[in-house]
């Protein structure tokens, strides 16, 4: 048996690596936010989310907006987040809360948002410690005054049309659309899962008609994340040639 070329600092370094990565939780944040998503109704004077700390040592937690642009700088948003520093005891919690300025966003359709939550892990006390810090990063919707759909109501008016080559879905609505899953529906059962993603106030998305069994029945069905981060399900849609 032949010893480790490797320093001992090298190689204690990529034992913990190893470990991180073949671990289960290696990913797991010690830092949580209790939501999946952020709804911000214009009705409220802001939109509050909960933080917990997960762990048995204090962390710093920082907190910033963006409009999808990794590279965004939160001041260029109309719409703030505090505290945008903090601090968290283990096992602490707080409430964070997203305040928009008034103007600045669409009065005519939702306007999405992502919210990131920087965790950052105290000094490690001794050498050779491999530490990780997690960001978290959630969607925020912003839905104005004045809009004349429910969420449901606009996963159910979605319109689902085919060439023949591929499938188009058209969103009229002035909300956004994540979906779970999407089924077709043919006569013999449920045809092949395909993924979608989100579909934003009038956009149309499409996807290769061949990743998707529809049958004779020329129908589908499809499932949406809800506000309360479950899945709502949508049977029986028909898809127009």
């Amino acid at each position: 048996m032949h010893a480790s070329n490797c320093p001992p600092t090298k190689w204690w370094i990529a034992l913990a690596m190893l470990l991180c990565l073949s671990s289960p939780h290696a990913a797991q944040a010690a830092v949580q936010v209790q939501t999946t998503r952020v709804i911000y109704d214009a009705k409220s004077a802001s939109a509050a989310m909960t933080l917990s700390n997960k762990s048995s040592l204090p962390y710093m937690v920082q907190t910033w907006l963006d409009d999808g642009d990794d590279s965004a700088v939160p001041s260029d948003l109309p719409m703030v987040i505090t505290p945008p520093l903090m601090q968290l005891a283990p096992g602490e919690q707080a409430v964070v809360r997203t305040i928009y300025a008034g103007s600045g966003l669409p009065a005519d359709k939702e306007s999405l948002l992502w919210i990131n939550v920087q965790e950052i892990p105290p000094t490690a006390e001794a050498d050779n410690v491999l530490q990780v810090a997690i960001r978290t990063r959630i969607k925020l919707f912003y839905r104005p005054r004045g809009l004349d759909q429910t969420l449901d109501e606009a996963a159910r008016s979605l319109q689902w049309r085919t060439d023949g080559q591929r499938l188009e879905v058209r969103n009229n609505s002035p909300m956004h659309i994540t979906f779970s899953h999407l089924q077709g529906r043919a006569t013999a059962g449920i045809g092949n899962d395909i993924e979608l993603d989100m579909i934003a106030p009038g956009q149309t998305l499409s996807v290769p008609l061949s990743k998707l069994d529809l049958g004779n029945a020329q129908s589908l069905r499809f499932g949406y994340i809800n506000d309360y981060g479950g899945i709502s399900d949508v049977n029986d849609v028909p898809v127009r040639s």
